[in-house]
């Protein structure tokens, strides 16, 4: 299974027995940095996190039809990042240079 991405399925619930129960039901894996991106959502104050959702109608092989999902970071917040990584200067030292070169004009 390594060879896929994290996903789920979503099957008709075929166990409802009342209005109030869910039509559907199932479950989501999602990528470590779908993870990240909730995490970073909830510090930054965002009350209800959000992740994108895909879905495609499949049928099982044994004829049980189902949607796969996907989920990723939100669309927007992908594209902030890409934007936010490409302005960073990049290989610029943090430290003055000159303090970190010893001196050697200093006798021992």
């Amino acid at each position: 299974m390594a060879d896929y991405p994290a996903s789920g399925a979503f099957f008709t619930n075929d166990r409802k027995q009342s209005p109030t129960q869910p039509d559907y039901t199932g479950n989501l894996s999602v990528e470590h940095d779908v993870v990240h991106d909730l995490m970073r959502q909830i510090e930054e104050g965002v009350e209800h996190p959000k992740i994108d959702l895909a879905g495609w109608k499949k049928v099982s092989k044994n004829g049980r039809a189902f949607m796969s999902l996907r989920g990723a970071v939100l669309r927007d917040r992908r594209e902030q990042s890409t934007s936010m990584a490409s302005q960073a200067p990049m290989g610029r030292p943090t430290a003055d240079v000159k303090s970190a070169v010893p001196n050697d004009e200093i006798p021992f």
